[in-house]
């Protein structure tokens, strides 16, 4: 790809400035075998292993510098281009993280069966779109909550990316997805319904649509609306982390989806402290 060449180039000149660093990094790694962020930006270009492009596109993307323009753009050229499932998967992970509300746009047709056969790059595009905010986006979400021959786990995801939207088409699809059979699709719907609305009415499909018909009569159905925080996941940082000091902490908090953020914050996890907020309690009634 000359997108990628020019994006290699780009690179090497970004990781100039760590000079000697650079050589200690590279002795480090070689006793530790430990990446270092050079290696992490040379296993990110390979263009003959597909797992040497994920391995790197994870190290970069995990990396305190991970939301560095040179390797957005590189984000970007392996979610329109990469062949690889698994690595197209891992750069739209990448593009949500450090992206910019527009990358929705980007990311939003992978989350289609019609334009995917992946599993895993739909799962990976409902789930991207749960850290993007953008508007635009929501049809595709709702396409893909209702598509009753999509896989639960992509379902669930699309159900839970709306949990940001307080429109009339979003509320009439999250209570349809109640009547889904998978159980995931049921219980991430009615969370999302809950965080719209400040309600808890379960997966009781007629309670929600007795409600819903008379708060649209009052004007106000999302008057109770809770602060959404896309999900985090944390896991054990593995023994080579531990010495490779330029990623990040394993341990992200919760916060606002690009989009819905002010214009100054960061996506780097220093800049927020080291456990991020909650959702607030919804209340029952």
């Amino acid at each position: 790809m000359k997108a990628v060449l020019l994006i290699g180039t780009m690179i090497a000149g970004a990781l100039l400035p760590f000079g000697c660093v650079m050589d200690d990094l590279d002795d480090i790694g070689q006793m530790f075998e430990a990446p270092t962020p050079g290696q992490a930006a040379r296993w990110a270009l390979d263009q003959h292993d597909p797992d040497r492009r994920r391995q790197g596109l994870v190290l970069l993307s995990t990396a305190t510098f991970g939301g560095a323009e040179v390797y957005v753009s590189l984000y970007r050229d392996y979610v329109e281009n990469d062949s690889d499932p698994l690595v197209k998967a891992t750069a739209i992970t990448a593009l949500a993280r450090h992206g910019t509300s527009e990358d929705a746009i980007l990311i939003a047709p992978w989350a289609d069966r019609r334009v995917s056969s992946s599993e895993t790059v739909r799962w990976a595009a409902a789930k991207g779109l749960q850290r993007l905010h953008n508007t635009d986006v929501v049809p595709t979400l709702i396409a893909v909550a209702l598509d009753r021959d999509e896989q639960g786990e992509v379902r669930s995801a699309a159900c839970v990316a709306m949990g940001q939207y307080p429109e009339d088409r979003v509320m009439q699809a999250l209570i349809a997805a109640l009547d889904a059979r998978s159980l995931a699709v049921n219980a991430d719907a009615a969370e999302s319904l809950a965080l719209l609305t400040g309600k808890r009415f379960g997966m009781d499909i007629t309670v929600w649509e007795n409600w819903y018909e008379a708060a649209q009569a009052s004007g106000e159905p999302f008057s109770g609306q809770l602060e959404y925080l896309y999900p985090t996941y944390s896991r054990d940082s593995a023994w080579w982390e531990h010495i490779a000091f330029w990623l990040d902490e394993q341990h992200e908090p919760a916060l606002r989806p690009i989009g819905l953020r002010e214009v100054d914050e960061q996506s780097t996890w220093d800049d927020f402290g080291p456990s991020g907020g909650q959702h607030e309690r919804v209340d029952d009634g």
